[in-house]
Protein backbone atom coordinates (compact mmCIF):
# COMPACT_ATOMS: atom_id res chain seq x y z
CA UNK A 1 0.00 0.00 0.00
CA UNK A 2 1.43 3.32 -0.56
CA UNK A 3 1.93 6.48 2.19
CA UNK A 4 -0.52 8.36 0.90
CA UNK A 5 -2.97 5.65 1.03
CA UNK A 6 -2.23 4.60 4.37
CA UNK A 7 -2.73 7.95 5.61
CA UNK A 8 -6.31 8.31 4.19
CA UNK A 9 -6.94 4.69 5.28
CA UNK A 10 -6.19 6.20 9.02
CA UNK A 11 -7.64 9.27 8.13
CA UNK A 12 -11.15 7.35 7.59
CA UNK A 13 -10.66 5.13 10.41
CA UNK A 14 -10.12 8.30 12.85
CA UNK A 15 -13.57 9.91 11.07
CA UNK A 16 -15.27 6.27 11.72
CA UNK A 17 -14.10 6.58 15.57
CA UNK A 18 -15.30 9.97 16.35
CA UNK A 19 -18.53 9.23 14.93
CA UNK A 20 -19.37 5.78 17.04
CA UNK A 21 -18.15 7.85 20.24
CA UNK A 22 -20.39 10.82 18.67
CA UNK A 23 -23.38 8.75 18.17
CA UNK A 24 -22.87 7.01 21.64
CA UNK A 25 -22.71 10.18 23.50
CA UNK A 26 -25.55 11.48 21.84
CA UNK A 27 -27.81 8.26 23.69
CA UNK A 28 -25.49 9.12 26.62
CA UNK A 29 -28.61 11.02 28.97
CA UNK A 30 -29.88 11.40 32.48
CA UNK A 31 -33.39 8.77 33.19
CA UNK A 32 -35.31 8.00 36.06
CA UNK A 33 -33.04 5.47 36.98
CA UNK A 34 -29.74 7.16 35.92
CA UNK A 35 -28.97 10.45 37.85
CA UNK A 36 -26.46 12.98 36.49
CA UNK A 37 -23.62 11.80 38.52
CA UNK A 38 -23.93 8.14 36.81
CA UNK A 39 -24.53 10.11 33.34
CA UNK A 40 -21.34 11.64 33.73
CA UNK A 41 -19.38 8.71 34.63
CA UNK A 42 -19.95 6.85 31.88
CA UNK A 43 -19.28 10.01 29.93
CA UNK A 44 -16.16 10.83 31.12
CA UNK A 45 -14.95 7.18 30.90
CA UNK A 46 -15.38 7.65 27.52
CA UNK A 47 -13.87 11.12 27.65
CA UNK A 48 -10.79 9.60 29.43
CA UNK A 49 -9.77 7.23 27.06
CA UNK A 50 -10.26 9.48 23.72
CA UNK A 51 -8.84 12.45 25.51
CA UNK A 52 -6.03 11.65 27.57
CA UNK A 53 -7.09 13.64 29.81
CA UNK A 54 -7.16 13.62 33.47
CA UNK A 55 -10.50 13.89 34.51
CA UNK A 56 -12.13 13.83 37.91
CA UNK A 57 -15.84 14.14 39.31
CA UNK A 58 -17.16 15.69 42.88
CA UNK A 59 -20.91 14.86 43.93
CA UNK A 60 -22.31 15.88 47.00
CA UNK A 61 -26.53 15.08 46.08
CA UNK A 62 -28.46 14.80 48.53
CA UNK A 63 -31.49 14.82 46.45
CA UNK A 64 -32.63 14.78 42.39
CA UNK A 65 -33.99 17.95 40.78
CA UNK A 66 -36.97 17.27 38.47
CA UNK A 67 -35.75 14.93 35.22
CA UNK A 68 -35.96 17.74 32.51
CA UNK A 69 -33.83 20.40 34.54
CA UNK A 70 -31.23 17.54 35.13
CA UNK A 71 -31.12 16.82 31.19
CA UNK A 72 -30.46 20.36 30.72
CA UNK A 73 -27.57 20.48 32.83
CA UNK A 74 -26.20 17.38 31.91
CA UNK A 75 -26.48 18.81 28.23
CA UNK A 76 -24.54 21.64 29.70
CA UNK A 77 -21.75 19.82 31.24
CA UNK A 78 -21.78 17.55 28.11
CA UNK A 79 -20.99 20.80 25.89
CA UNK A 80 -18.66 22.06 28.30
CA UNK A 81 -16.83 18.84 28.78
CA UNK A 82 -16.01 18.33 25.06
CA UNK A 83 -15.13 22.24 24.57
CA UNK A 84 -12.89 21.16 27.02
CA UNK A 85 -11.72 18.31 25.11
CA UNK A 86 -11.83 20.18 21.53
CA UNK A 87 -10.53 23.35 22.17
CA UNK A 88 -8.83 24.28 25.63
CA UNK A 89 -5.16 22.02 25.23
CA UNK A 90 -6.07 20.83 28.83
CA UNK A 91 -4.43 18.26 30.85
CA UNK A 92 -6.95 18.22 33.72
CA UNK A 93 -10.64 18.80 33.95
CA UNK A 94 -12.70 19.09 37.03
CA UNK A 95 -16.43 18.48 37.29
CA UNK A 96 -18.37 19.25 40.15
CA UNK A 97 -21.99 18.37 40.65
CA UNK A 98 -23.97 19.81 43.50
CA UNK A 99 -27.49 19.08 44.18
CA UNK A 100 -30.05 19.20 46.68
CA UNK A 101 -33.40 18.46 44.80
CA UNK A 102 -34.28 22.16 45.05
CA UNK A 103 -31.18 23.97 43.52
CA UNK A 104 -28.24 22.21 41.26
CA UNK A 105 -24.95 23.61 40.45
CA UNK A 106 -22.59 22.77 38.11
CA UNK A 107 -18.93 23.49 37.74
CA UNK A 108 -16.77 22.59 34.97
CA UNK A 109 -13.31 23.28 35.29
CA UNK A 110 -9.75 22.86 33.42
CA UNK A 111 -6.24 24.06 33.40
CA UNK A 112 -6.34 24.71 29.85
CA UNK A 113 -5.80 27.94 27.81
CA UNK A 114 -8.86 29.65 28.33
CA UNK A 115 -11.75 31.13 26.37
CA UNK A 116 -11.16 35.04 24.24
CA UNK A 117 -14.48 36.11 23.54
CA UNK A 118 -13.32 38.61 21.34
CA UNK A 119 -11.98 35.59 19.01
CA UNK A 120 -15.58 34.03 19.02
CA UNK A 121 -16.94 33.17 15.87
CA UNK A 122 -20.26 34.00 14.97
CA UNK A 123 -20.93 30.61 13.92
CA UNK A 124 -20.24 29.05 17.22
CA UNK A 125 -23.73 27.94 19.18
CA UNK A 126 -21.96 26.38 22.02
CA UNK A 127 -21.66 28.70 24.75
CA UNK A 128 -25.25 30.47 23.13
CA UNK A 129 -26.99 26.80 23.47
CA UNK A 130 -25.45 26.56 27.09
CA UNK A 131 -26.66 29.99 28.03
CA UNK A 132 -29.86 28.96 26.64
CA UNK A 133 -30.32 25.88 28.64
CA UNK A 134 -29.29 27.92 31.43
CA UNK A 135 -32.11 30.08 31.05
CA UNK A 136 -34.58 27.84 30.43
CA UNK A 137 -34.46 25.86 33.52
CA UNK A 138 -33.49 28.85 35.82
Amino acid sequence: MTPRLEQLRSEVGGVTRMVRDTLYDLRTDVTESQDVRQTMELFVSRVKERSGLDVSIEVEATGRMPIIQEREMWSIAKEAVVNVERHAKASRLTIRWRSDGRSAELVVADDGVGYDKSKARADSYGIMGMKERAASIG
